[in-house]
C-alpha cells in the first residue's frame, strides 16, 4: 500500500460550506450513471467511520462491484495450494543471496521466523510478511472494499467482480514481472506500514482527496515498470469494457477498486475521460 492510495482533488474546498473531497466519483453517460470509489484495502479501527460519500454511493447503487471475490468458497484451501513452492524447494534455493537476505531482514523486523515462510513462493512470502507488519500496527484486512462487501451481504445487495480470484492468485504467486522490482517495492511498502506516522498520513490524504497520488503513480511507472504494467495498467484496460457495460445499463453500480487504479495516464479516471464520459467528484454536505 503506497502513497498512491492518496487521492487527487479536482477543485478547491468550499470554505464555510461544510464540504469535503473524497475518493468517490460519479461517472455518467446520458441518464445512466455509476459510482467509482478508491479503496484503502486495509485500515485501523480508528479510521472508521468512512467518508459519507461512500455510504451515499452504496445506498444509491443496486449493485456493488469489487475487484475479486476474496470470500469465495474454498478460497483458503486454494491460497494454500497455490502459495507453496514445489517439493524440495525453499526461498533460499530459488532466490538470489541478496534477495533472500532482504526478506530475512524484513522477517526479523516483523518478528516472524523464516520457518513460517521458507517454503512459500516469493510473492506469497512477501504478502505474509506484509500482513504481519499490519497486525503489529493494528491494521486489519477490513478495508473499504471488505467493509462494503459485508454490508452488501447483510442487505442482500447484489455483488459482482471485475476479475477472478484465480487471476489475482496467479499474479501474486507466479509473479509475471521483475522479481527484483517486486521485492524492492514490497519492502518499501512494509516500511511505510511499519511507520505509524507515515501510514496515518496516507489515510488522511486518502480521506481528504489531496493531490499527491499522481506523482506517486508516475514514479512507480518509472522505477518499477514491470509491476506497474502487470498490477495496474494491464488490469485497468481489461476492466474498462466491463465498466462501460455497467454504464450502458439502467442500473446504478458502485465500483470499488484500489485507489492506485484511478490515477495516471493509464488510470481509470483518465481512460473514462478519454472515452467522453462525464466525471465529477461526489461531495456530500457534512
Amino acid at each position: 500500500m503506497k502513497k498512491t492510495i492518496a487521492m487527487i482533488a479536482l477543485g478547491l474546498l468550499s470554505t464555510g460550506y461544510g464540504f469535503s473531497q473524497t475518493s468517490v466519483w460519479k461517472i455518467s453517460k446520458g441518464k445512466n450513471e455509476i459510482y467509482l470509489g478508491g479503496s484503502v484495502h486495509a485500515l485501523r479501527a480508528s479510521d472508521f467511520p468512512l467518508p459519507k460519500e461512500f455510504d451515499v454511493a452504496f445506498t444509491k447503487a443496486q449493485t456493488l462491484v469489487l475487484e475479486a471475490d476474496v470470500k469465495a468458497e474454498g478460497i483458503i484451501q486454494k491460497v494454500i495450494s497455490e502459495s507453496m513452492l514445489p517439493e524440495g524447494q525453499t526461498l533460499k534455493s530459488v532466490l538470489k543471496a541478496e534477495q533472500y537476505q532482504a526478506i530475512c531482514d524484513a522477517a526479523e523486523k516483523a518478528g516472524m521466523s523464516m520457518m513460517v515462510i521458507e517454503k512459500m513462493k516469493p510473492g506469497m512470502a512477501l504478502m505474509t510478511l506484509s500482513t504481519m507488519m499490519m497486525q503489529k500496527q493494528n491494521i486489519s484486512a477490513q478495508g473499504v472494499d471488505m467493509y462494503y462487501y459485508d454490508k452488501a451481504t447483510g442487505k442482500n445487495k447484489s455483488v459482482e467482480f471485475l476479475e477472478s480470484i484465480d487471476f489475482q492468485l496467479d499474479l501474486i504467486c507466479n509473479i509475471p514481472f521483475n522479481l527484483d522490482e517486486f521485492i524492492k517495492y514490497s519492502l518499501e511498502d512494509m516500511n511505510q506500514i511499519n511507520a505509524e506516522q507515515e501510514f496515518s498520513k496516507i489515510v488522511e490524504e486518502w480521506r481528504a482527496g489531496k493531490a499527491t497520488a499522481e506523482n506517486e503513480i508516475k514514479k512507480m511507472k518509472k522505477d518499477c515498470p514491470s509491476i506497474y504494467k502487470a498490477m495496474f495498467s494491464d488490469r485497468n484496460y481489461k476492466w474498462m469494457p466491463v465498466i462501460e457495460k455497467y454504464l450502458d445499463d439502467d442500473k446504478i453500480e458502485f465500483i470499488i477498486v484500489g485507489s492506485a487504479h484511478l490515477w495516471g495516464d493509464d488510470g481509470l479516471l483518465t481512460l473514462l475521460k478519454k472515452k467522453g464520459y462525464k466525471i465529477g467528484q461526489l461531495r456530500v454536505k457534512n
